[in-house]
């Protein structure tokens, strides 16, 4: 498929590697194209600045335990390409915007989708490329600033947005830029996991899982406020602005899709030891240690050594929300 970008240098239109233009070939930089340098996030108020590299270090540790575990939350994700792929068809263009650790842009590659993989971290972008390990000439990996896509107007199927707006300081501006590169009847696509009934064994066994995880939860965030930690997580509220420039959205279930996750009390734990939820993003490594070894030392006396190997279920399904560009 013959994509065309714009060159960060002149703003012509070109194809990669270099521009016709003006000459100017685009950095390519441990298989990532560099239209932009990165930038930090800017939270509200007196906190901290966040590098969205510092974000992207972070979640390496959560993207192996998820490669590790081969959990659901993988299973989703390519449960909603297959449905991209079935809707849509594969000779079709695909920005996947705020890519990350490509985890919704290598399972498009893999269906045969051209899929521009563009995230503001090296970091992210680093993680996706060793995972994707080169097997896919049709899957791009960019550096680009979601501000300021570097893409002709028109000129993209779809963009893929997954938990990348509420990031931004001025997500109104995104959602712009968003409808601009969509082509006319062009789709914005957020994909959503839709909670399955569990059996009453299930629940039964939940019921001790989910009060445990809120105890040592409660506990967790107690310690962290006891040392003047600040809740860094984001609550923009952009509807908005994507009903300005996308229909109301629709929703499209993969069908026969199921996936059982069986380590609700793992998966949870892991997350608070390395930090990685999104209102902790920015605080201090030494203060996520310290809440996690009193955490876990008084989770340990509670409830036992073995306490992590507390049961607790969750069924999942695959679904995609549709918003229509309106032009």
């Amino acid at each position: 498929m013959k994509q065309y970008y714009l060159c960060p240098k002149c703003k012509s239109e070109m194809l990669l590697p270099a521009c016709g233009s003006c000459g100017y070939e685009l950095p390519l930089i441990n298989s990532i194209y560099r239209f932009c340098e990165g930038t930090p996030v800017k939270l509200e108020g007196s906190r901290k600045y966040i590098g969205y590299d510092d974000i992207g270090e972070d979640f390496e540790p959560e993207i192996t335990y998820w490669n590790a575990n081969n959990t659901e939350r993988y299973g989703v994700y390519a449960a909603c390409a297959d449905l991209i792929a079935d809707k849509f068809g594969t000779e079709i263009s695909v920005l996947d915007l705020g890519a990350g650790l490509g985890t919704a842009a290598i399972p498009l590659a893999r269906n045969g989708i051209y899929t521009i993989a563009a995230d503001i971290s090296t970091v992210m972008l680093s993680t996706a490329a060793k995972r994707a390990g080169g097997q896919y000439d049709n899957l791009i990996l960019a550096q680009m600033n979601a501000y300021d896509i570097m893409l002709p107007s028109e000129s993209i199927d779809i963009v893929v947005e997954n938990a990348m707006i509420h990031l931004v300081d001025e997500p109104e501006l995104v959602i712009k830029e968003i409808a601009r590169v969509l082509k006319s009847g062009g789709k914005l696509i957020r994909y959503s996991s839709v909670g399955m009934a569990l059996t009453k064994e299930e629940k039964e066994q939940n019921k001790y899982c989910n009060s445990v995880l809120s105890d040592i939860s409660n506990y967790y965030y107690k310690y962290l406020e006891s040392h003047n930690y600040q809740s860094t997580a984001f609550n923009v509220d952009y509807r908005t602005s994507l009903l300005q420039y996308f229909e109301s959205p629709y929703s499209e279930i993969a069908e026969g899709f199921e996936e059982v996750f069986t380590d609700k009390m793992k998966f949870r734990l892991h997350r608070m030891k390395h930090g990685a939820h999104s209102d902790l993003q920015g605080t201090a490594k030494e203060l996520i240690d310290a809440a996690w070894q009193n955490t876990d030392d008084y989770a340990r006396k509670k409830y036992g050594q073995d306490y992590a190997d507390i049961k607790g279920f969750s069924k999942y399904g695959a679904a995609l929300d549709i918003y229509t560009v309106r032009k």
